[in-house]
């Protein structure tokens, strides 16, 4: 605890003798322009409420206080480095929370029409609304409590190269070491027979055999882009397994299960144009898995599928709307077919975790916003519905600038589901209503 405060100072003191400070960090900042060091970020408290699992009771489902640091230090027209750390500290499902994370840390090298990135690092791909079938670089975490969809991205180390030849930008990386992404299902909600019981999670280690690859190759016009990309290896969702039975020093037999993750080829495109005066956005991928899922040994590896959005958007002085289509097919589909309990149950939570649920399934997305205030009010309604499987989510959010770098929000975000679908085992968990304050600097 006491490095975490010292360094955080120093974090601090560096601000006091940099050159100068810019309204806005992150990869996006000119790189060109500019004095020596950046540092910005904000502070922030939030409360999380729902329901008791079970229960007609209300809980405190997360409270925090979270610093978040953003520091930029730039050498001229040769490269900078950027990092993020954020420093969480409360509770979180009935348990007390106090969290260091190191969200991204890398080094851009910029030579000519090349650059290079190294480091740790959120690698983002695809331009359909909060659905990218392409988007399988790095981690994410859906469990994780914040007013901010982008929250939920992780890190990796990353080895990203790019090549821009206007109009055409070419991207290759290199993904090393695989990190997963959290489980989207809480643990408690595997109810697990006697005799059973979860182990350590299955992971490749860092032979170089095991390192994930990724190309795209991205052309942007005036009034047109797109991009076709390629990735072939782990995914960052793992699946669920069965691992062969042991025995213990007493002689108890138990079957062990664990997280285990899949290789992946990914085939993606995307575009963004305007017709009009509307905005129209696609994005499609199809995934083939690299090993066998036909087999036991392969059930928590989904079957090969193709995934596509298609959407329109429109902006009317302070209203805009975005509307998307979201659609998914699974070859060589099939029923449930075991007849072990056990077994029938991780293949339900494998299709769950992959949505593979149906052969054909139907989705719509919707998120409207509005300002008022001159700006001072923010409204978003977020609101996805899978025709198929009955599986809903809204998320409203009233945002209130108080003054400037101060704001308030209030909202909540919902899950509904039928019995034996992912939003139906999660929402009682994870359904709350928050309010939250931030200070930015």
């Amino acid at each position: 605890m006491i490095k975490t405060y010292c360094f955080i100072l120093i974090m601090l003191m560096s601000r006091a003798i940099a050159q100068d400070f810019f309204e806005e960090g992150g990869e996006d900042s000119d790189r060109h322009i500019g004095l020596a060091y950046e540092l910005n970020g904000f502070v922030r408290g939030a409360l999380f409420g729902g329901k008791v699992i079970e229960k007609n009771e209300g809980e405190l489902k997360s409270g925090y206080g979270e610093l978040g640091l953003k520091m930029r230090a730039r050498k001229g027209i040769w490269g900078d480095g950027y990092a993020e750390i954020r420093f969480r500290r409360g509770a979180e499902f009935d348990e007390p929370l106090s969290e260091l994370r190191l969200r991204e840390a890398y080094v851009n090298v910029y030579l000519g029409d090349f650059d290079i990135r190294m480091g740790q690092q959120i690698v983002v791909w695809g331009r359909a609304d909060a659905f990218n079938p392409t988007n399988n670089v790095t981690p994410q975490n859906i469990l994780t409590r914040s007013t901010d969809e982008d929250d939920r991205r992780m890190g990796n180390f990353v080895l990203r190269t790019s090549y821009y030849w206007h109009p055409l930008n070419l991207e290759i990386l290199w993904v090393p070491q695989y990190v997963p992404s959290v489980l989207p299902i809480p643990i408690q909600s595997f109810n697990l027979p006697l005799g059973v019981r979860f182990d350590e999670a299955i992971n490749p280690d860092a032979r170089l055999k095991n390192g994930s690859l990724g190309a795209k190759a991205e052309m942007v016009l005036s009034a047109f882009e797109g991009s076709f990309s390629y990735f072939r290896g782990y995914m960052p969702m793992p699946g669920v397994t069965m691992k062969d039975p042991e025995v213990t020093a007493d002689n108890k037999i138990f079957i062990p299960i664990a997280l285990k993750t899949y290789r992946m080829e990914v085939f993606g495109s995307d575009f963004s144009t305007t017709l009009g005066s509307f905005g129209l956005r696609g994005e499609a991928a199809y995934r083939r898995p690299i090993d066998d899922y036909k087999v036991d040994k392969g059930m928590h590896i989904p079957n090969p599928d193709l995934l596509y959005v298609f959407g329109i958007d429109k902006s009317i002085k302070d209203f805009s709307l975005i509307l998307q289509y979201i659609g998914r097919y699974v070859f060589d589909f099939k029923e449930l077919q075991a007849e072990d309990q056990l077994l029938k149950d991780l293949e339900l939570k494998n299709r769950m975790i992959s949505s593979q649920l149906y052969e054909l399934s139907h989705a719509g997305f919707m998120r409207p916003s509005l300002t008022l205030l001159h700006e001072v009010m923010a409204i978003e309604f977020l609101c996805y519905y899978n025709i198929t499987t009955e599986e809903a989510l809204l998320r409203p959010i009233i945002a209130y600038d108080i003054t400037d770098a101060l704001t308030a929000k209030i909202g909540g975000e919902w899950y509904k589901g039928p019995k034996n679908t992912l939003f139906g085992t999660i929402e009682r968990a994870l359904s709350s209503a928050f309010i939250e304050l931030m200070a930015s600097f």
